[in-house]
């Protein structure tokens, strides 16, 4: 009789078990860090087309000042 109620016991533990065993859980945290991943993936982006234009502007700009302290250079060697 003990090992009866031993072995339904067990088999009813197992079950119980098995039906708390779902993925909706694990699923849903999946698929926020799916989204997750993908918002940073487009901050990515977004932050290297920024890098871009600010790379072209700080060589725009480094060209500008090169083109006037060119000019002054050649000013100061007038006035000497």
């Amino acid at each position: 009789m003990r090992n009866k109620m031993m072995l339904t016991a067990g088999i009813v533990g197992t079950l119980m078990l098995a039906g708390c065993s779902s993925n909706t859980g694990v699923e849903t945290k999946l698929d926020g860090l799916s989204q997750d991943i993908q918002a940073v993936q487009q901050g990515q982006q977004m932050n290297s087309a920024k890098i871009d234009r600010l790379a072209a502007d700080v060589a725009e700009a480094r060209a500008s000042a090169d083109r006037a302290n060119s000019r002054l250079d050649q000013m100061g060697r007038y006035t000497k």
